[in-house]
């Protein structure tokens, strides 16, 4: 296979596996590969309620918590809350900045959290009413760190 840009990857899909090819790994410091939803065992399971989601969907769609559309500002709020149970009083107490996005499609998100302050590691989060843009991010389990 011909490279047409120098900087290209060339890549196969095949099922849920990447198969790649580079010139030089160097240049490349961050290659992210697909996920499955049915790959994903997060060591703490987060409960949730479908028709409590299915409501959150309908409020969304009013324009009501449109940060529920992003997996980044839900895991904040995710976490935020898991900090302060009672509730969030002036800003979050995780920081945007302290988040890493490192997955999506359009049933499953993954985001890194960096911040001192909490053991979470990684939220795995999920669309379980509308699975394209428009639909709502669950949080359905995270893992600690150390895992």
């Amino acid at each position: 296979m011909e490279i047409m840009d120098y900087n290209a990857i060339p890549a196969y899909l095949e099922s849920t596996e990447l198969t790649f090819e580079l010139e030089s790994v160097g240049i490349y410091e961050n290659i992210m590969f697909p996920v499955s939803a049915k790959e994903i065992s997060p060591q703490v399971e987060v409960q949730y309620n479908l028709e409590v989601e299915k409501n959150t969907q309908k409020s969304v769609d009013q324009g009501h918590s449109p940060w529920r559309l992003d997996p980044v500002a839900t895991t904040q709020v995710f976490v935020s809350l898991q900090l302060s149970p009672s509730g969030i009083e002036g800003n979050d107490p995780i920081e945007l900045e302290n988040l890493k996005f490192l997955h999506s499609d359009n049933e499953l998100a993954i985001v890194e959290v960096n911040d001192s302050d909490t053991n979470i590691h990684t939220v795995y989060l999920k669309r379980l009413i509308r699975k394209d843009e428009s639909g709502v991010w669950t949080v359905v389990g995270y893992d600690e760190n150390g895992k």
